[in-house]
């Protein structure tokens, strides 16, 4: 008899436990997908995705944009302050604004990077009613590199610092890149001396708008400070920078992969990476980044704005609050986007002890069709 009692017992007992445990579970599954449904990873610290219904009368703006600006636009108090608007985004993702020209028409708004990809796009819309333009937020291109190759880089002519600041001095790095000349071929390389060619990580150029705008800002450094004044001269300077980008091999599609690339596998995979400043702004941000991830500012350097193209009211009135509302322009330099007005950025810099170059030589873009015709010479060399 006592041993039927002690066996009900025990099979009580761990049925309880079981029990017990499956609650347990569940209710860590559930926390953990409220966790992650509420704090994307891509809002800086403190920016909680918001879980509210989309109101009633809330405007559906669609709106065509590139990967860099995508997790700003979905930070939960740009999203607070437009619906207090009515305005609420539906957004689409692109690549290349050269391949998305014929599917313009269906977004009410379009925000490439860059002044040239801008005026494509207005063109692109030409004969539309309605359509405007409104300068929002700039930034540079950058190089994600790492401390211990800094001095190295120094030690070749290759790098100098102002203002605490490296900068990569690509009159004397771009002719070592043309060379094919190695890591392991520096002097004074004790740290990184492989037999790897000196490259800068980019995207793929046909899919990415950024990767064309490398190629324009060599074509400047290799022109002497002058943009190609014709389409036969970009071609000839298409044609003798285009191994620096058939040579890296296999290209991410977009500028987000060479960058997770850099934070994930170490400096044997990306030692020099092409990004905008404000990516390497939000990863700090994160805490991503360690003291050994360094930002280098190439000198000349290619500053890109970020102008919004609307085609109806209600992509007028986003654009326009994003490029006048104080709390969005402050949010944006969060981001690492540099304001309209200078102070704003620079508050956000010194909030992570990140300078704010002044940023004195800036390289010209040459006009869009120059720069189309070198872009269809590299691509006839990729295949």
């Amino acid at each position: 008899m006592g041993r039927k009692i002690l066996g009900v017992i025990l099979s009580l007992a761990l049925l309880l436990a079981v029990a017990a445990g499956i609650w347990k579970s569940t209710r860590g599954a559930a926390g953990a997908g409220d966790e992650a449904s509420m704090v994307p990873a891509s809002v800086p610290a403190g920016a909680m995705a918001t879980t509210a219904q989309v109101p009633a009368n809330c405007n559906t703006v669609s709106v065509l944009t590139g990967s860099a600006k995508f997790a700003y636009l979905q930070d939960a108090r740009v999203i607070a302050r437009l619906q207090k608007e009515n305005l609420c985004l539906q957004l689409t993702k692109s690549g290349s604004f050269k391949d998305d020209l014929p599917k313009l028409s269906n977004f009410d708004a379009i925000w490439p990077a860059g002044a040239n990809a801008a005026l494509d796009v207005q063109q692109g819309l030409k004969g539309q009613p309605g359509v405007t333009a409104q300068p929002v937020f700039s930034t540079p291109l950058v190089m994600a590199s790492w401390s211990p190759l800094l001095p190295v880089l120094s030690s070749n002519g290759l790098l100098e610092t102002r203002d605490d600041v490296p900068n990569l001095l690509l009159d004397k790095t771009l002719p070592l890149m043309l060379e094919g000349k190695r890591w392991n071929q520096l002097q004074n390389n004790a740290v990184f001396p492989v037999n790897k060619g000196i490259l800068v990580n980019t995207p793929d150029l046909r899919k990415s708008n950024t990767g064309m705008l490398y190629i324009a800002l060599l074509a400047w450094v290799r022109n002497h400070g002058e943009v190609p004044a014709n389409s036969e001269a970009a071609v000839k300077l298409a044609n003798e920078l285009a191994p620096l980008m058939t040579r890296q091999g296999f290209q991410e599609g977009t500028l987000a992969g060479p960058f997770e690339d850099y934070i994930g596998q170490g400096m044997g995979k990306a030692p020099l990476v092409l990004i905008y400043e404000s990516q390497f702004v939000e990863a700090k941000r994160q805490g991503k980044l360690r003291d050994k991830h360094v930002l280098i500012y190439p000198r000349p350097s290619l500053v890109l704005k970020h102008i919004w193209v609307s085609r109806s009211n209600a992509g007028q009135r986003v654009g326009q609050l994003l490029a006048t509302d104080p709390d969005l322009q402050k949010i944006a330099a969060e981001y690492g986007f540099r304001t309209n007005d200078p102070k704003v950025f620079e508050a956000a810099m010194q909030s992570i002890k990140l300078p704010a170059p002044e940023l004195i030589e800036l390289a010209d873009m040459p006009a869009t069709h120059v720069l189309d015709a070198m872009q269809d010479a590299i691509v006839a060399r990729f295949e």
